[in-house]
């Protein structure tokens, strides 16, 4: 995978190489510096600035260690309770007696099952009705996420029994042997992360990812060791005909539990799911097949368009279903007819503020909404809100539907938008890294990029004066952008992704 930035690419090398001299350590495997997890900007901030950190001092290193067995410990201890909670809730899951099975690793959001009663996979969208249809067997295999409070798990697990939703969490398969393995993997796994530190020389990458690791020597890691847990107890079932469709972000999470299904037995076809948009520098997106020997590599990798496939030695890599952009295919969207300025947040609370600080400076020609990322706190942005502009909570298709331009960083949303031939103005802030979303295809036609609220009301001006001239020209660009990084989801490519067939009851 090429890097447009020589130095992200030079960083990408450097960290593929210490992850390969790491991970003859498994329990490194959990390290998210290691992974190329940076979502705290951590290293490639840093490495871009220019700036090298100073050394650890001796204080702060005992701070970070006694604050990762607190932690860790705390952790542990709420995991066991929300355990206990699972059990009083018996929710099980009743391997089927005849036919193949399909193991759907994906995210499991608390709060949205609480508020809906219902799961509702927004990963895999549309994937269980055209499972059910082909008369497949399948299973979710959840990562929690979203809290730790195991009362509010405890609720989570009696909808999906209520509903009888066919999951298989953790808590079903792993035995008390496998707790006390967490258990000397929290007390072990400081030491591994310590002994790496000293291998470290004094080259600015090292001294970068030195400090990095040290930043992050207190995050609660065990979770991603339980996934391996996991993956090794699925790989004991005597079953040629088990696959496994995982979320593919190539983090521990993913890495371990590839590890796992393959500890026992490698019967089971993994396949790596990258169905999403790509932004420009995650380190941790890209397959790195230096990591092959470690088994943390599916044997098969879909990308969500042509535009996002790469050659791989290791891996099948082919065009998948475009799950999550189901609504791209028959919308039917005039922006021309838009009646305000959609504005979609993205994640990183930096990015977010230096948005609003630029967006309240325009002066608009129409009404702006805002739509802030689903795991942002919104409350962080009360006062720095102008009240010029309301907040939505609309879904995304909606809100396409009357939006004349769309403004954003950082975003798939912003790609969604202009594969819909909406024109997307992307915000970058000059003195700060952050990832983008946009190809260079469509560039100055149907988005454009702007650093300051001169540049945004420039663009707006001149989408307005293309949207009055030539519209057709945006749908134009609209289509070639669809067509390069989206693919329609028909039941006919996720069976062709799956291989289903050879999986029927």
């Amino acid at each position: 995978m090429e890097f447009e930035n020589s130095k992200i690419k030079k960083l990408y090398k450097y960290l593929s190489s210490m992850s390969y001299k790491a991970y003859s350590d498994p329990r490194l495997i959990s390290n998210d510096i290691l992974c190329k997890q940076d979502s705290h900007g951590l290293i490639l901030e840093t490495y871009l600035s220019g700036k090298i950190p100073e050394k650890v001092t001796f204080p702060f290193a005992v701070k970070k260690i006694l604050l990762y067995f607190s932690k860790n410990l705390v952790a542990f201890l709420l995991y066991l309770v929300t355990a206990i909670a699972h059990r009083l809730s018996k929710q099980v899951f009743h391997f089927p007696k005849k036919g193949g099975l399909l193991i759907v690793d994906t995210y499991f959001v608390a709060q949205r099952i609480l508020e809906r009663g219902q799961f509702r996979d927004i990963f895999f969208t549309g994937l269980a009705d055209a499972l059910t249809r082909k008369k497949n067997n399948y299973v979710y295999v959840p990562r929690l996420f979203g809290t730790m409070n195991a009362l509010k798990w405890l609720g989570v697990f009696r909808i999906l029994k209520k509903n009888n939703e066919p999951v298989l969490t953790e808590f079903q398969l792993l035995e008390f042997s496998d707790y006390l393995e967490v258990i000397q993997f929290i007390f072990l796994y400081p030491f591994s992360v310590f002994r790496f530190t000293k291998t470290l020389g004094v080259t600015e990458e090292d001294r970068i990812l030195c400090n990095g690791l040290w930043q992050r020597f207190d995050n609660v890691a065990f979770h991603g060791y339980v996934r391996f847990l996991l993956g090794r107890r699925l790989s004991f079932l005597n079953n040629d005909r088990i696959k496994c469709l995982s979320w593919y972000e190539n983090q521990t999470l993913d890495k371990n539990f590839y590890r796992g299904l393959r500890s026992i037995s490698r019967r089971i076809d993994i396949i790596g799911a990258q169905l999403f948009v790509r932004p420009h520098g995650l380190l941790n997106i890209i397959t790195d097949e230096h990591e092959s020997p470690f088994d943390v590599i599916p044997g098969r990798i879909f990308v969500n368009g042509q535009g996002y496939s790469f050659v791989s030695e290791y891996a099948q890599v082919e065009v998948g279903p475009s799950l999550r952009n189901g609504h791209l295919f028959g919308m039917n969207i005039n922006p021309s007819e838009g009646d305000n300025i959609l504005v979609l947040m993205p994640a990183w609370e930096k990015v977010v503020r230096y948005i609003l600080e630029v967006i309240d400076k325009v002066n608009w020609p129409i009404p702006v909404e805002v739509k802030f990322h689903p795991s942002a706190d919104r409350k962080l942005y009360e006062h720095s809100l102008s009240r010029r502009f309301s907040v939505t909570e609309k879904s995304l298709p909606d809100l396409f539907m009357k939006a004349k331009m769309v403004v954003g960083r950082g975003s798939g949303s912003q790609l969604e938008a202009a594969a819909l031939g909406i024109p997307v103005i992307d915000l970058l802030n000059p003195d700060e890294f952050s990832h983008c979303c946009m190809p260079e295809m469509g560039r100055g036609v149907l988005w454009d990029q702007a650093i300051n609220a001169d540049d945004v009301a420039r663009i707006v001006s001149q989408f307005q004066k293309t949207l009055r001239v030539d519209p057709s020209r945006l749908r134009e660009e609209g289509a070639r952008i669809r067509s390069c990084y989206f693919s329609e989801p028909t039941d006919e490519l996720i069976e062709k992704m799956l291989g289903l067939d050879k999986m029927k009851v």
